[in-house]
């Protein structure tokens, strides 16, 4: 009778055991990140840096195609039309696509100097910023209104 009662609680033990690790358990918290149509501020600043930096790229090679041509034609490009079989056969797709969707606005006709702006990006970033090349190469990142005013004065 002993044996059989030992039986009895050693199998009550074991399906007890095994009924407690059937229990549903939590799943394991995962650190929450914002949904992607929402980001923090930080995600913001680091894809407005990204952006720029390709951007200043693409301006770096706009400002040695446009001097090029300049030196060759003998002078500035008048308009995209003169200036895309110049800068196609050679030129990164993203600047090509740029200007074609309107992304980059040329400033067409003007003669290079270090107070001429060259072409500018049209939409302001999330701060009210826009990069600009300038006749000589230099590249700046300035607020709508300095755009505004460096564009007047070369009227």
């Amino acid at each position: 009778m002993k044996k059989r009662n030992f039986k009895i609680a050693v199998v009550a033990l074991i399906m007890s055991l095994l009924c407690a690790g059937c229990a549903k358990k939590p799943p394991p918290k995962v650190e929450e990140s914002p949904p992607p149509f929402q980001r923090d501020e930080q995600s913001l600043a680091g894809m407005v840096k990204q952006e720029r930096s390709k951007i200043q790229n693409d301006f770096d090679n706009f400002a040695i195609y446009y001097l090029s041509y300049e030196l060759e034609m003998g002078k500035p490009p008048a308009k995209w039309e003169d200036f895309k079989p110049y800068i196609v056969r050679d030129g990164p797709a993203s600047l090509v696509s740029g200007i074609e969707n309107g992304r980059y606005v040329v400033v067409w006709k003007t003669k290079p100097s270090s107070n001429k702006v060259l072409a500018y990006e049209k939409q302001p970033d999330v701060n009210g910023n826009q990069v600009v090349v300038f006749g000589d190469r230099h590249i700046v990142t300035i607020s709508s209104e300095e755009l505004k005013k460096a564009l007047e004065a070369q009227k």
